[in-house]
């Protein structure tokens, strides 16, 4: 057996002496083709790696150049919309600019066909020429249209503001121009008046004229005082003020006060006022002959401080404490005592409640009839006023 098994030896010996190199040789090559199959698997998963990463890059520039393009269409759409939104409220600005002048202009002209509808009134039959009363008529009607029209701001017919005051100022000027023709017609009646009045009596107490001296002027105060008071009554008449008053209440100066040359109490008292409030009166008077035909008929107007003190003295609490009152500074005004004619309630003591501020005169809260004092007959000078 030993003897078999040696060539069998031998015999692998041999073949294993001669393959050995055969795959030595073999392992030399294949060695560097597996290196390099490895590097060539390395180098395409790492370009496969790349790619997918670029391509990755690619969407994520992709992703965010949409990202930019939508936002700014939003910031165009949202840009769009503020400026549409700024357009829109400067529109509204301006309509709401354009509805206030208008409404100003209305309240303006309003007011201005409101003086001038009595003045119509009051002057029918007393022109010379009606043809001015027509003019104002025509003035009132139209800015009644313009007032109406403003009422439809969206008409295309609507007036502007300045349209509205224009129609207004035509009103002013048509009313200016019958006051003055009335005023002229009343002037000549009232000359036509005194001259028959003249003849059918000589003994009507004359109404001063200014440039009567004051000692005159307060002579004839006296003497028309004492003829009253010859009848058992207390009589109260507008003082005359004094030469060297120092301008204090009750103490006036001449320099100060002006003679209202227009008007007298019943008694042929003559009347006196600070000149600003008499000046401020004769227009006022001037409005109410126009409206009424006649004089504001006057009681009372400056009250010395002594006159004040005598007042005091007979009516109390009742009277202003002497120094107070506004008479002692020239600047208030007692019409007569006649309930009917002036008195609360009547049309007009509502006229000059309503106009005499538009002259600076104005009837006191205090003296209203649901004042503290109710005094129909009194009023005061303050322009600006009207309570």
């Amino acid at each position: 057996m030993a003897s078999h098994e040696r060539p069998d030896t031998a015999s692998r010996d041999a073949q294993r002496s001669s393959t050995g190199p055969a795959r030595r040789g073999l392992l030399t090559w294949v060695a560097p083709v597996v290196a390099l199959a490895v590097v060539l698997v390395v180098v395409a998963a790492s370009f496969a790696v790349v790619q997918v990463r670029a391509a990755r890059a690619a969407d994520v520039r992709a992703a965010t150049q949409r990202a930019a393009e939508a936002d700014a269409t939003l910031a165009a759409q949202v840009a769009a919309e503020a400026a549409a939104a700024r357009t829109e409220a400067a529109r509204l600005a301006r309509e709401a600019g354009l509805a206030a002048e208008r409404g100003a202009a209305v309240t303006t002209v309003q007011a201005q066909v409101a003086a001038a509808e009595p003045v119509l009134t009051a002057s029918d039959g007393k022109v010379e020429d009606d043809t001015v009363r027509q003019a104002l008529a025509t003035a009132i009607e139209a800015a009644r249209a313009a007032i109406t029209a403003a009422a439809e701001p969206a008409a295309p017919t609507a007036p502007d503001a300045a349209a509205i005051l224009a129609a207004g100022t035509a009103v002013d000027t048509a009313r200016a121009a019958v006051e003055a023709a009335q005023a002229t017609w009343q002037q000549a009646a009232d000359a036509a008046a005194a001259a028959a009045a003249a003849k059918k009596s000589s003994t009507a107490s004359p109404q001063p004229e200014t440039g009567t001296s004051a000692g005159d002027l307060a002579a004839a105060a006296a003497a028309a005082k004492a003829k009253a008071a010859a009848r058992g009554v207390p009589v109260w008449v507008t003082s005359v003020p004094t030469a060297p008053g120092d301008g204090s209440n009750g103490h006036m100066p001449m320099s100060s006060m002006c003679l209202i040359g227009w008007g007298t109490d019943q008694i042929g008292s003559p009347q006196y006022l600070r000149c600003d409030a008499a000046d401020a009166l004769t227009r006022l008077n001037d409005a109410f002959r126009a409206r009424f035909g006649e004089q504001l008929a006057m009681d009372l107007t400056y009250r010395s401080y002594d006159e004040q003190v005598r007042i005091a003295a007979y009516y109390g609490a009742l009277a202003a404490k002497p120094g107070t009152s506004s008479h002692g500074l020239g600047t208030a005004l007692d019409v007569q005592e006649w309930p009917d004619v002036y008195g609360f309630g009547t049309e007009r003591y509502a006229w000059l409640v309503a106009n005499a501020p538009t002259f600076g005169w104005f009837a006191p809260a205090r003296v209203r009839e649901s004042g503290a004092y109710p005094e129909y007959w009194h009023y005061e000078y303050g322009p600006g006023r009207t309570s």
